[in-house]
């Protein structure tokens, strides 16, 4: 079975060095070198345009679920442990692990908006949604270094 969200990742990043490499039509080594620094940002920089609506990175995280769990995975095997989020700012949330992850990411419809709102359910939406950016980076990292390996 295909990774569809490295797919996704993948095809994003290039059609943007695509882009970078105006007024040419092909994408050149240092176009693809910029879009792989600017996506390498993080997911909350605005780079990634798919990824600025809560509603729809609800339901991303939902269609790649299997995707983002392999992306855990992966990090578990590269690293040796498994993926802790921590809140970068504050510090005053909790921590979110990859359980907490793949918790929220085994419903069968996506979390809604109202849910993700409700103050008073479990933050489990939130966790779909640090699954879906955690795996995002994690695949544009990965493919930067079969694209641009001086990065």
């Amino acid at each position: 079975m295909a990774n569809r969200l490295k797919a996704y990742v993948r095809r994003t990043i290039l059609d943007s060095a695509k882009e970078g490499a105006w007024p040419k039509r092909r994408r050149t080594e240092e176009s693809t070198r910029i879009a792989f620094m600017d996506a390498m940002r993080g997911t909350d920089t605005g780079w990634w345009s798919d990824l600025i609506y809560t509603a729809d990175m609800l339901e991303m995280s939902h269609r790649y679920r299997n995707d983002i769990a392999a992306a855990l995975s992966e990090y578990r095997d590269a690293s040796g442990e498994s993926y802790t989020y921590r809140e970068r700012y504050s510090g005053d949330g909790p921590d979110r692990t990859a359980e907490d992850i793949l918790s929220a990411l085994m419903r069968r419809k996506a979390w809604t908006y109202a849910e993700y709102q409700d103050a008073e359910a479990p933050s489990a939406p939130v966790s779909a949604l640090i699954g879906l950016r955690f795996a995002v980076e994690w695949y544009a990292g990965e493919l930067a270094r079969e694209y641009c390996p001086d990065l």
